[in-house]
């Protein structure tokens, strides 16, 4: 065999192989196939079988709650028991002329037997309502068919209603009436009238009021405290007041008002008053409780619970210092301006103590209301910061009317009285000569004050008054003198 003829008979062979598992994966997907279906279809069955069991399991249990509910199975019976609780239950509800007629009595197959009433009378909306109620509540197989209700000339209403009820075939005639009320019915009827009759078709529903006050109100012991308590309706309309619960005797509530007054005693102890003193002193709050209500339609309320804590009164304040009797910097003077060596110093005369204050840059002092801190001495003014604020004082001023400078900068003083010796040329002595000459020539016109300032203000020391002002005012300005 030529290479050429292995080369066809392979290929050959290879596509037969391929044809061949190709043939055979078809035959294993179909029994997949066909394996899966199958196992569908069953589980279905299985779901379809499933689901009837569970819907005969339910039948049964609702079968089970319907015989219980159901009236008996004898039709006479079934019929007479039920109009003789439906025809208490039109009086229990105040239903005036009140009739309660069978209508139909007819099977339905051989499963149950329907019985058809009639009731009819005249009612007020509220007996209408309290009616309702107390049919639904009884858990029968039964429903009102029809209801029709409209006014009469009397102002009552004129009711007509049609009921169905229904016995299964299969009851006893021995079977319980059910006691219990339906789980159909979620309210009391005292919910349910308040839902019905006090609804206002005019207006958005009413809400209630809302308190704005504090949980806990404080009484003062010794004091006479009233507490308002503070609440608003959304609406705006008027609120009235309520409380429950006993107060001691010395509260009071006012429910015009909204108010409690407390006047509890200091020392109920002192007082003799032993229940007084056991209440006051208890370390539990007193509770009380407030309801307020609105007078919109329909009335709501709220009730609140609030504690009445009883407090100490508060130390009395203390008392405000008393002006003093006299101040110093009154009778204080700037008597003079001394230059030493190396700075300038200032004398200030305070007369009422009867000593002089030699005060320097950086000195602090307190004389009278006046506290404050020398900034600068010339031979002209002074320069003092008191409370934050710069003042400047001139020979024979009174420290109590120091000029207030406007800017905080130091006024520029003359510059021929400031000017130091080692800033001129010519002879020391020559410049303190010049500077000594005006100070000799104004004392000799005027002679310094002070040895009489200090000697007055030791005569006068004990009465620093109308004497010291009028020295004050015959007082010469002193002079500014150099010392070595």
């Amino acid at each position: 065999m030529s290479q050429r003829e292995r080369f066809l008979a392979m290929a050959v062979g290879g596509l037969f192989i391929v044809v061949a598992f190709q043939w055979g994966f078809s035959k294993y997907r179909s029994a997949v196939k066909f394996r899966d279906n199958r196992l569908a279809g069953l589980q279905n069955e299985a779901d379809q079988l499933n689901e009837k069991m569970l819907a005969g399991a339910y039948a049964d249990r609702q079968m089970g709650e319907y015989m219980v509910r159901s009236l008996p199975g004898n039709p006479e019976k079934a019929k007479s028991t039920y109009q003789s609780w439906l025809l208490g239950t039109v009086r229990e509800a105040g239903l005036m002329d009140a009739g309660v007629d069978p209508v139909s009595d007819a099977p339905v197959g051989d499963l149950y037997h329907r019985y058809g009433f009639r009731v009819s009378g005249k009612t007020t909306l509220k007996g209408l309502v309290g009616l309702l109620h107390d049919f639904y509540a009884r858990d029968y197989l039964h429903r009102v068919r029809e209801l029709s209700f409209g006014p009469s000339r009397a102002g009552d209403l004129n009711l007509v209603m049609t009921i169905d009820v229904i016995s299964l075939a299969n009851v006893g005639d021995d079977v319980a009436t059910p006691e219990e009320d339906s789980w159909r019915i979620a309210k009391s009827l005292d919910e349910v009238e308040s839902s019905i009759l006090n609804r206002n078709f005019f207006e958005p529903p009413n809400q209630p009021p809302v308190y704005s006050g504090d949980e806990t109100l404080v009484a003062v012991k010794g004091e006479k405290t009233e507490v308002k308590i503070k609440a608003n309706d959304p609406e705006g309309t008027g609120l009235t007041f309520e409380m429950e619960g006993e107060l001691p005797e010395w509260a009071t509530f006012d429910p015009a008002s909204g108010t409690f007054t407390f006047n509890a005693p200091a020392d109920p102890e002192q007082d003799g008053d032993e229940a007084a003193a056991e209440s006051t002193s208890s370390a539990e709050p007193l509770k009380v409780t407030v309801r307020v209500s609105d007078s919109g339609y329909p009335k709501r309320q709220i009730e609140k619970t609030l504690a009445v804590r009883l407090q100490d009164p508060p130390p009395p304040a203390a008392p405000d210092p008393l002006p003093p009797k006299f101040d110093d910097a009154t009778q204080t003077y700037l008597t003079a301006l001394v230059q030493g060596r190396d700075d300038w110093t200032a004398w200030m005369n305070v007369r009422t103590r009867g000593e002089t204050l030699k005060l320097q840059v950086g000195d602090s002092f307190e004389i009278g209301s006046k506290k404050g801190v020398v900034k600068s001495v010339s031979a002209r003014v002074v320069l003092l910061e008191i409370d934050g604020k710069q003042f400047e004082l001139r020979p024979a001023g009174k420290l109590s009317e120091a000029v207030e400078l406007e800017s905080p900068e130091q006024p520029k003083a003359d510059a021929a009285t400031e000017e130091s010796p080692s800033e001129s040329d010519g002879d020391p002595g020559k410049d303190e000569a010049s500077e000594v000459e005006p100070a000799e020539e104004e004392a000799a016109e005027n002679p310094p004050a002070e040895p009489v300032a200090e000697t007055a203000a030791e005569e006068d020391s004990t009465e620093p008054s109308e004497q010291s002002e009028e020295t004050a005012a015959d007082e010469p300005a002193p002079a500014s003198t150099t010392a070595d």
